[in-house]
């Protein structure tokens, strides 16, 4: 049925399936995290857990993950990690991983990010 032309049937979207693949992914930052084992985590298939993530944080669950650790990154840059242990503690497989996606979001690279803090 509608109602102005609206589905009145709600998708059924999960808001307690994205917080717990929310809540795992924080829990598991230094590690390898799959899709299947978010959906297992959330006890939903991972098709709908991804539309669900993305409706409620705006991001894919792969995404939301690399922003956390790209997060960690500069937090352990700050505190005088080096990149290479930065990268690692973080759960990037290497530094060039990490500075790749560090320079597709920011836009510049983790070491010419730390040359902007000193200022």
């Amino acid at each position: 049925s509608t109602v102005g032309g609206v589905p009145t049937k709600r998708s059924g979207f999960d808001y307690i399936a994205a917080q717990r693949a929310r809540e795992y992914i924080h829990s598991a930052l230094d590690r390898t995290v799959t899709l299947d084992e978010l959906a297992q985590h959330s006890g939903r298939d991972r098709w709908s857990l991804s539309r669900d993530f993305r409706l409620l944080f705006g991001t894919s669950p792969y995404r939301y993950l690399t922003m956390r650790r790209l997060d960690m990154v500069r937090a352990l840059l700050i505190q005088g990690q080096t990149l290479v242990s930065a990268a690692l503690i973080a759960g990037f497989t290497d530094q060039s991983h990490m500075t790749r996606q560090f320079s597709k979001t920011y836009g510049l690279s983790p070491a010419r990010w730390m040359k902007m803090q000193r200022c």
